[in-house]
């Protein structure tokens, strides 16, 4: 389970676009009834209750893998149930809200709109809510046994608005050039092919690089914002180590070479050797006088070391 949270200032379009009417099933609806018309303006009168919120539209899709189509495509208890257990977790309680089921895609989703204005003023919070967000649908995954999502190389790209599109080319990008780079000048090179530009942010005080970001097709998001694995950090670290793989490989095939080298000199002077030594005289050439001499100093016995001291 994936939840996408989008917050705005308008509750007419946000409604208007969850309650369609052909590929859409309210599932439940809370402190507002009526139209798609007559629940926007509900939802707007109690915005009056504090005006200092600026973004009062909650928004939230809570997406399924299409393996869990066969459990939840047919039940919407089981989809209501576990919106509630989101809503809960992520403490959207207290305020109006209605839970849409959609039917356009293949796999099963819902939609949340809620008003960030709760029923007494307050204001719910959006405090690392997309952080919260991921921690809350991997326990509820869990929790009803449902599939985890197989990651961005299986996202449906034609379907992606413009926005989404565009990160997701840059992030596919990313993926196929930077094992291949052992710099950074390398990688911008790399994914200048892609139509994609790379700017650094650099330390006010230090002048070094602590920041990346990546522009195509004027748009502009952070290394962290196209997947955590491409913030600048981890690119870095990963192109250092690219450098360093590329510095011991190089040396390897350098040293491989040089013994190859000794190896085929030593085979060269061992055959030279051989040949040679048709022309060198055989040990039964030299007198055998010396010969004999030899044997007999070997053979000689060694004198006993004279002891010291008195004897008696």
């Amino acid at each position: 389970m994936i939840g996408k949270i989008v917050k705005g200032t308008s509750f007419s379009g946000c409604v208007n676009y969850v309650l369609k009417e052909d590929k859409s099933r309210l599932l439940k609806a809370v402190g507002v009834y009526g139209s798609p018309e007559e629940i926007a303006e509900q939802f707007e009168l109690q915005t009056l209750l504090n005006d200092k919120v600026k973004n009062k539209v909650g928004h939230i899709s809570l997406s399924f893998s299409a393996e869990d189509g066969d459990r939840i495509r047919d039940d919407d208890g089981l989809m209501l149930k576990i919106a509630h257990d989101y809503m809960k977790l992520m403490g959207i309680e207290n305020t109006q809200f209605i839970i849409a089921r959609h039917t356009d895609r293949n796999h099963p989703h819902c939609h949340i709109v809620y008003n960030r204005v709760d029923n007494d003023g307050r204001t719910i919070s959006d405090k690392n809510d997309r952080y919260r967000n991921e921690k809350v649908c991997k326990m509820l995954t869990a929790r009803y046994r449902l599939h985890f999502a197989e990651g961005k190389e299986h996202v449906n790209f034609m379907r992606l608005r413009h926005h989404d599109r565009v990160k997701y080319f840059i992030y596919h990008a990313l993926k196929r050039e930077v094992p291949n780079a052992r710099s950074w000048s390398e990688l911008r090179l790399a994914l200048r092919k892609y139509g994609i530009d790379t700017q650094w942010k650099l330390s006010r005080t230090t002048g070094e690089m602590q920041g990346v970001k990546f522009t195509c097709n004027q748009l502009t998001f952070s290394g962290s914002k196209i997947d955590r694995q491409f913030s600048f950090l981890n690119i870095d670290q990963e192109l250092r180590y690219n450098a360093l793989s590329a510095t011991m490989n190089q040396r390897q095939v350098q040293a491989e070479t040089i013994r190859e080298e000794l190896r085929h000199e030593y085979q060269q002077e061992n055959h030279s050797g051989i040949s040679l030594g048709l022309f060198t005289p055989s040990p039964t050439d030299y007198d055998t006088e010396e010969a004999i001499q030899a044997n007999r100093l070997k053979k000689k016995k060694k004198k006993p070391k004279r002891k010291r001291g008195f004897s008696l």
